[in-house]
């Protein structure tokens, strides 16, 4: 009885369509924005900074300079950091990380080329650009 009750009171606000839409707010779309594009660093050092102007998630690509065994490169937000350590010295590798609308993010590296990020929104984000 009382579990058709809670049914019942539920499905006057709060639909299964909903739930499913609720469910997929959080997820990347496949709108997006690049932030930078085809940097390089050879030495340890910051490769660039910025500030999210909406919530998404940061997608970092960039290949080994093929002059290092000890390459590596990460995207770092308030909460995360997402690194990449390149398995040979010519690999390329993807990495990602979530953030939020206002926060600060930074891209540092060595011994990388063709260095890019791209801001990817999430599907239920509220762009105000």
């Amino acid at each position: 009885m009382l579990k058709n009750v809670l049914s019942l009171l539920l499905s006057k606000f709060y639909s299964k369509k909903e739930s499913g839409e609720v469910a997929h707010q959080a997820l990347p779309s496949t709108n997006g924005t690049y932030l930078f594009s085809n940097k390089s660093v050879s030495n340890w050092g910051t490769v660039s900074t910025g500030v999210a102007p909406y919530d998404g998630f940061l997608v970092l690509n960039a290949n080994g300079d093929g002059t290092s065994d000890s390459a590596s490169i990460f995207v770092s937000t308030p909460c995360v950091r997402s690194m990449i350590t390149f398995p040979f010295p010519s690999a390329g590798c993807t990495t990602w990380a979530p953030i939020a609308k206002g926060e600060a993010w930074a891209v540092q590296g060595s011994n990388a080329k063709q260095i890019s990020l791209e801001l990817r929104k999430t599907i239920g984000g509220v762009s105000n650009s």
